[in-house]
C-alpha cells in the first residue's frame, strides 16, 4: 500500500513541469480515491458495507423492510426523485435517527436549477424539491445552517412516524434532508451498515454522489433490478462500469417485483409453477446474454459473470402478503393477492412466489463471512486501484502522443482547414442524427398507435361482465299425518323442509375489479411501449455510426470513445416517463349505485352500461395522458439531439483551437510533449 501511494505521488510531482502539456487531475484523483478507500477500510469502526442499489421504483424500500423488519413498512418507498434519500441501518444499543441536511451551497445550486427552464432530469427535481418545501412551507437555510441532527425513538411504530417526515413521499421535512442514519437495537446488525441507496437514476446531483462515494467503500451489493425492466441500459451502466472498478466483494442480482412479470404471462399460461419457470427461465437467460457480451467487450469480469449468472426472483409484496391475515394487507398486496389467488396461489405459493427465504438466507451467509469477506477486499486494494491507475495513465499517454503527433504534422493552415473541415461535417451530422432520432420519433407514434389498440381492445374485453349463478335455499312446512272425513281435518303434525333455487347475477365487486385491472394493465402497457419504441442501446449504436460515417476514422490515432462517452452522457439523461392513473372516481361511479350481487334484470342492464360508460371514460384518460407523455418525451429527444451535436461541436472546436495557440511556439512545444511524453512512459 505504501509502495502505491510513494509511486503515485512521485509520478504526479514529476509531471508537474509540464502542467501546461499534461494535466494530472485523474492522477490525483484515482490517487485520493485510493487513501479514502484505504484510510476508511482500516478505520477501528469499520463495518460490512451492504449496499441495495438499483433504480428509483425497483422497490429497495420494500426489499430492506421484508429482509430487516418482517415486512413491516419502515421505510418509506420513494417514488419520486425528490423523496429519493440515502439511507443507512446500524446498530446501536440506544435507537436514534441522524438527519443530515443539504449544505446551504447545496441548496443554493437547487434554487438556481429550480428557476431556469431547462427540462432535463435534475432541473425538473429541482423544481419539485422547491415546489415540496413551498408547499410544506419550510425555511430550508434554517435546517441548512442546523446541519444535522439526531431524534431518539424507543419503538418501531415510532420510528416509523418520524421516519416519514424525514424521507417520506409527503415529509414535512423531506426536501431539505439529503441523508439519514437509523440506529437500532437489532444485535443482528452488529458491525454491518445497510444502505438503502437513492436510485442510480437519481437526478439529484449531490445525492447521486453521495451514492456514488458509498458505492466506493461498498463490500457488499444487492444489486436489485425491476423484472418487468430486468438489466436495462442505466442498469448495466452501472453493473459492467462502475462496481467492478470499486472493489466490490459480493454482488447479489436481484430480479425483484417477480409478481409483476408473472401477471403477464399468467394471462396465456393458467400455471402458476410453469408461469414461474418460464419467466425466471426467460428473464436469466437475458441475465446471462447481456452479461456475456460486456464482457467479451472487456468491461466485465469473469468474477462478476459468474456471480450474476444466477439471479434471485424475488416480490417482497408476495412474502409479505404470504405472512399476512387478509384484514391487515396493504391496497396493493390486496390488489396483486387477489389476481394471484384467482390463479389458484395460496399461502404458500405466495410465499414460494416472494422468494426471499433465498435471499434471507444468503444474507445471513453474508453476516457469518464479514471476516473473510473484508479480508479478500484487503487482498484487492492495491491490485484493483493499480489497474484503474495504469488505464488512466495510458489515456493521458495516447493523448499526449496524438498531440504530439499533430504538432509534429500540421501547421496552423492545415489545422484551420481540419477545424472548418470538421465542424461543416457537423451540418451533415446534424442531418444524420435527425435522421436516426426521426425514425425514432417515428417508432415511437407507431409503439403509440399499437398501444392504443391494445388498450382500446382491452377497454372492449374489461367492459364485459360475466353472469353467474348463485342459488338460494328457502324453507317450506306441510303438515303431515292429517286425517280427514266429510270436510273436516284433524291430527297430524307440521314439519318443514328446504328446497334450492337458483338466479344469475352480475357482481359489483367483478365490475370495480375490471376498472383496477385496466388501469394497470394501461399503465404498464404504455412505459413497455416507451421502453420498446426507444431501444436505448441500438440508438447507441447508430449514434456512434452516424459519427463513423461522418468523419475521417482512418486516423490511426481517431479515438472513438470520445464520442462514445458523450453518447452515454446524452442517453443516460433520457428518463422514461412513468405512468400514473388514479382511478378512484371511476370506482367511486360504480360503488355510489351499485353494490353486491346485482339479480333484477334491469338492474344488471344498468350495471353493464355503466361498466361500459366508466371504461369509455377511463380509456379516454388514457389516451390523452398516453399522447401527452409522447408530445413531452418527443421533446426530450429533441433537447437530447441539440446536447449531442453542441457537446461535440464543443470538443472539436476547444481541440483545435488548443492546438492553432500551441503552434505559435510549435518548437518550444514539440519539446515540451516530447519531454513530457518520455516522463509519462517512466512512471
Amino acid at each position: 500500500m505504501n509502495e502505491f501511494l510513494e509511486k503515485t505521488e512521485k509520478a504526479i510531482k514529476t509531471l508537474e513541469p509540464f502542467s501546461e502539456q499534461v494535466n494530472t487531475n485523474e492522477l490525483s484523483a484515482v490517487r485520493k480515491g485510493f487513501i479514502s478507500q484505504t484510510e476508511d477500510f482500516y478505520r477501528s469502526d469499520r463495518k460490512l458495507n451492504v449496499g441495495v442499489i438499483g433504480q428509483v421504483k425497483a422497490g429497495k424500500s420494500t426489499f430492506l423492510n421484508t429482509l430487516l423488519f418482517g415486512g413491516k413498512k419502515i421505510l418509506p418507498s420513494a417514488r419520486t426523485p425528490k423523496t429519493a434519500v440515502l439511507t443507512k441501518i446500524e446498530y446501536d444499543e440506544n435507537n436514534s435517527l441522524f438527519v443530515e441536511y443539504y449544505t446551504r451551497e447545496e441548496w443554493q445550486v437547487l434554487e438556481s436549477y429550480a428557476a431556469s427552464d431547462i427540462a432535463d432530469n435534475e432541473h425538473t427535481a429541482a423544481r419539485e424539491i422547491m415546489n415540496m418545501a413551498r408547499q410544506n412551507g419550510i425555511n430550508a437555510f434554517a435546517y441548512c445552517d442546523k446541519g444535522s441532527e439526531t431524534i431518539n425513538f424507543t419503538t418501531a411504530d415510532e420510528l416509523m412516524g418520524k421516519l416519514n417526515d424525514y424521507v417520506g413521499e409527503n415529509g414535512s421535512v423531506t426536501p431539505v434532508v439529503k441523508s439519514v442514519t437509523i440506529r437500532m437495537d437489532k444485535p443482528e446488525l452488529n458491525e454491518i451498515s445497510v444502505i438503502d441507496t437513492p436510485g442510480l437514476n437519481d437526478a439529484i446531483a449531490s445525492r447521486t454522489d453521495k451514492t456514488r462515494e458509498f458505492m466506493e467503500k461498498c463490500d457488499v451489493v444487492f444489486f436489485l433490478s425491476r423484472a418487468s425492466q430486468f438489466l436495462d441500459s442505466t442498469d448495466m451502466q452501472l453493473v459492467t462500469s462502475q462496481l467492478p472498478q470499486k472493489g466490490v466483494e459480493n454482488l447479489i442480482l436481484i430480479g425483484s417485483q417477480f409478481d409483476g412479470g408473472l401477471l403477464d404471462v399468467l394471462r396465456k399460461n393458467p400455471s402458476i409453477e410453469d408461469a414461474m419457470t418460464e419467466v425466471s427461465t426467460k428473464l436469466t437467460a437475458h441475465a446471462a446474454d447481456i452479461i456475456k457480451s460486456r464482457t467479451a467487450e472487456g468491461t466485465l469480469s469473469g468474477k462478476f459473470l459468474s456471480q450474476c449468472r444466477q439471479p434471485i426472483f424475488i416480490s417482497s409484496m408476495a412474502y409479505n402478503a404470504s405472512l399476512k391475515d387478509e384484514s391487515e394487507y396493504t391496497a396493493d398486496e390486496t390488489f396483486y393477492t387477489k389476481k394471484l389467488t384467482k390463479k389458484g396461489a395460496d399461502r404458500d405459493m405466495l410465499r414460494k412466489i416472494g422468494n426471499m427465504d433465498t435471499v434471507i438466507s444468503k444474507f445471513n451467509e453474508i453476516i457469518e463471512k464479514k471476516d473473510i469477506t473484508l479480508q479478500s477486499k484487503a487482498a484487492q486494494l492495491v491490485p484493483n486501484a493499480e489497474k484503474v491507475w495504469q488505464e488512466t495513465v495510458r489515456k493521458l499517454s495516447d493523448y499526449v502522443r496524438d498531440t504530439l503527433r499533430k504538432l509534429q504534422t500540421e501547421d496552423k493552415g492545415s489545422l484551420e482547414k481540419q477545424k472548418k473541415f470538421m465542424t461543416s461535417q457537423m451540418s451533415e451530422i446534424k442531418t444524420s442524427l435527425e435522421n436516426v432520432l426521426g425514425e425514432l420519433m417515428l417508432s415511437l407514434e407507431s409503439a403509440k398507435n399499437d398501444c392504443m389498440r391494445k388498450l382500446r381492445d382491452g377497454a372492449r374485453e374489461y367492459s364485459k361482465l360475466t353472469e353467474k349463478t348463485g342459488t338460494e335455499t328457502h324453507t317450506g312446512s306441510h303438515i303431515v299425518g292429517q286425517k280427514s272425513f266429510l270436510g273436516f281435518k284433524w291430527g297430524g303434525h307440521r314439519e318443514t323442509y328446504t328446497y334450492e333455487t337458483s338466479y344469475t347475477y352480475l357482481a359489483t365487486a367483478d365490475a370495480l375489479e375490471n376498472v383496477r385491472s385496466f388501469g394497470y394493465d394501461a399503465c404498464s402497457d404504455i412505459e413497455a411501449s416507451f421502453m420498446k419504441a426507444v431501444d436505448v442501446k441500438s440508438t447507441k449504436r447508430r449514434l456512434i455510426q452516424t459519427i463513423l460515417d461522418n468523419f475521417d476514422t482512418s486516423d490511426e490515432n481517431f479515438d472513438i470513445n470520445t464520442f462514445r462517452h458523450i453518447t452515454d452522457a446524452t442517453l443516460n439523461r433520457l428518463e422514461f416517463p412513468t405512468i400514473k392513473l388514479d382511478v378512484t372516481s371511476y370506482l367511486g361511479k360504480i360503488s355510489n349505485k351499485f353494490s353486491g350481487e346485482v339479480r333484477n334484470s334491469a338492474d344488471r342492464s344498468a350495471l353493464q352500461n355503466m361498466l361500459s360508460e366508466v371504461m369509455d371514460g377511463l380509456f379516454n384518460e388514457v389516451g390523452n395522458k398516453f399522447t401527452s407523455e409522447v408530445s413531452d418525451f418527443k421533446k426530450k429527444i429533441d433537447q437530447m439531439k441539440n446536447d449531442f451535436e453542441a457537446e461535440l461541436l464543443k470538443n472539436i472546436t476547444d481541440e483545435y483551437d488548443k492546438l492553432i495557440k500551441q503552434l505559435e511556439n510549435k518548437d518550444e512545444e514539440i519539446k515540451s510533449y516530447t519531454a513530457a511524453l518520455e516522463t509519462i512512459k517512466r512512471i
